[in-house]
């Protein structure tokens, strides 16, 4: 059953972004950016806004919201294999918020990630408000060549996925504990985790690889992984079996986890804010693959394959077929 959140996307999508056939719309709405023709280059574009109390806490320092702010947006730029250029800025600051030294934190975590990419501001708007800080970000790039898309799954396809999962989910579950006077025994690898909270790293330079390298289908990981997944599967019109054990994780998340498939289930498999590549390519590719991994310095590890939709979704772990869980990532609703 879809969320609150994609029904009106939905409305929204059959309402307004029908368009007049040949206005250059090549992607609408539907995948994680919009890819449109400008005069023969594919110019790829998209938005994301981050609210304090909802996707951060209000005492965030301001150089890791500016990171994280810019970072979901070049993590959707490279679900689509598109190269970074322009991001749009807009900040909703509550009264007494943005002082001398929040502006010059936020600006020195946005430089640190965007001089990266050369990626340059090129305009946005600022209003005082009397609700929560808010952050908007939208982000452009280019693309040569087909962009990877979530319906271009085929059955046989291998299922890949970048970096780490379940960091990031982790992470927030020791934070809410942490704030609720709750016991929180230190974990070797607590900085790492933070740290993957805060600055995900977006996988662009593997990506535009990869899809220079021919493969077609890609899907950001922000509400889980089976979540994500399951846009995927939906889009192409597929099946898919996971291998649980093969899916990546840091030392200190295999440290928690300690073979318990609860703890598995709720980080790894459903915990968001990863920021990381669902990547589907076929066989053929998987040594080259490996290659692009090596040369751009990105973890990448084959977790699954694609199957005919009538398999519907299979997941094993420790040699035993698993029931899916009840949720399968971040829920949003309205």
């Amino acid at each position: 059953m879809p969320s609150a959140e994609f029904a009106l996307i939905a409305e929204l999508r059959d309402a307004l972004g029908q368009g007049r056939a040949g206005d250059g719309t090549l992607i609408g709405i539907g995948d994680d950016a919009a890819v449109l023709d400008c005069g023969g280059r594919a110019l790829v574009a998209c938005t994301d806004t981050l609210v304090a109390g909802r996707h951060f806490f209000a005492d965030v320092n301001a150089a890791d919201l500016a990171w994280k702010a810019l970072a979901v947006n070049l993590s959707d730029l490279a679900a689509m294999g598109a190269e970074p250029r322009w991001a749009l800025l807009n900040l909703a600051l509550p009264v007494g918020v943005a002082g001398t030294e929040w502006r010059a934190d936020f600006i020195r975590g946005w430089q640190a990630l965007a001089s990266s990419w050369a990626l340059r501001l090129v305009g946005g708007d600022t209003v005082s408000t009397a609700g929560p800080l808010t952050v908007t970000v939208s982000a452009l790039g280019l693309l040569e060549g087909p962009a990877l898309q979530r319906n271009a799954a085929q059955m046989g396809d291998d299922i890949y996925v970048t970096g780490t999962l379940g960091d990031a989910a982790l992470a927030l579950e020791r934070a809410f504990a942490a704030r609720r006077g709750e016991e929180n025994a230190l974990l070797v690898g607590d900085d790492w985790l933070e740290q993957r909270r805060l600055r995900p790293t977006p996988r662009l330079a593997f990506a535009q690889a990869a899809q220079q390298l021919g493969a077609r289908c890609a899907q950001d990981v922000s509400d889980g992984f089976l979540a994500d997944l399951r846009h995927i599967l939906s889009a192409s019109r597929v099946g898919a079996r996971i291998d649980a054990d093969q899916l990546p994780l840091s030392p200190p998340l295999a440290g928690w986890v300690a073979g318990d498939w609860e703890r598995l289930s709720r980080s790894a498999l459903t915990g968001g804010d990863d920021y990381e590549l669902i990547l589907c390519a076929p066989p053929s590719l998987a040594v080259a693959l490996q290659d692009v991994a090596r040369r751009t310095a990105t973890p990448l590890c084959r977790v699954g394959r694609i199957l005919p939709v009538e398999a519907g979704v299979r997941l094993f772990w420790q040699d035993e077929e698993r029931p899916l869980p009840a949720r399968w990532g971040h829920e949003h609703e309205l």
